[in-house]
């Protein structure tokens, strides 16, 4: 069975619905039919693999604990829903716990952003559960990813810029480190750029647009993939533009 291809990355599964990095709100993101759900990862001063964005929890969970300095079983105390609805709760979810749900749908793959150097303990997470096939990486920090392509070839780097100067010095370097595509912050790309990352054979893609009309205005560039926090929106503006399948 083909992968899903329509652009749209469930950034950090589909916050605007359910809690962001959280079991439930990944799957929901895979419900609604994204091809690639996104999420950050850090580890806890046990070294296991936790998904949070932030270093520290007090956003997300209320108690401000930091990741890296806290063990496991004191990490899955914490609400992971902890003021998105009331009555509610959801443990912070591991990485083992994000593999093994990817692990049953067959159409979906998942791309990983290193939030702490364990680059190493991540791909092995990747390689324990035979999922090489199915894992992107994304993220800035270049030495990172190009790790993370060496340990595992056949992964999908998506390189990640913030502003002009990265991604114009990027595209040059994603391409020959075998990367798959650019995702640039929105306030950096023109027309122009997006068609500098095309002619070097690079996919484009954006992050993180939340916004009908801004949406629509990356699509008329060229841009293919979105990182977004509103999949459903963006997935019914792909289906819109007839774009929402796309060869591999």
């Amino acid at each position: 069975m083909r992968f899903l291809h329509n652009g749209v990355t469930g950034h950090r599964g589909n916050p605007e619905e359910v809690p962001e990095n959280t079991l439930p709100g990944f799957e929901n993101a895979i419900a609604l039919g994204v091809d690639f759900l996104e999420t950050d990862v850090r580890e806890s001063a046990d070294h296991v693999l936790f998904l949070c964005h932030d270093a520290t929890t007090g956003r997300t969970c209320g108690t401000d604990l930091v990741i890296a300095e806290t063990e496991a079983a004191e990490l899955r105390k914490l609400n992971a829903a902890c003021g998105f609805a009331q009555g509610v709760s959801m443990p912070i979810p591991t990485l083992d716990e994000l593999l093994a749900l990817v692990a049953s749908h067959s159409r979906i793959r998942l791309s990983l952003q290193p939030k702490c150097p364990a680059v190493g303990a991540i791909c092995e997470a990747v390689k324990k559960v035979n999922l090489t096939n199915r894992i992107a990486f994304n993220d800035g920090n270049f030495d990172w990813i190009a790790e993370a392509k060496e340990r595992i070839p056949e992964a999908v780097i998506f390189y990640d810029t913030y502003g002009i100067e990265q991604l114009e010095h990027g595209i040059g370097r994603a391409k020959a480190a075998g990367f798959h595509g650019i995702v640039a912050h929105k306030g950096s790309l023109t027309r122009e750029r997006v068609d500098a990352v095309i002619a070097e054979g690079l996919e484009p893609g954006v992050w993180v647009v939340n916004d009908e009309a801004e949406m629509r205005r990356f699509f008329e560039m060229g841009v293919f993939r979105v990182y977004t926090d509103r999949p459903a929106l963006a997935l019914a503006l792909k289906k819109e533009w007839k774009c929402a399948e796309s060869p591999e």
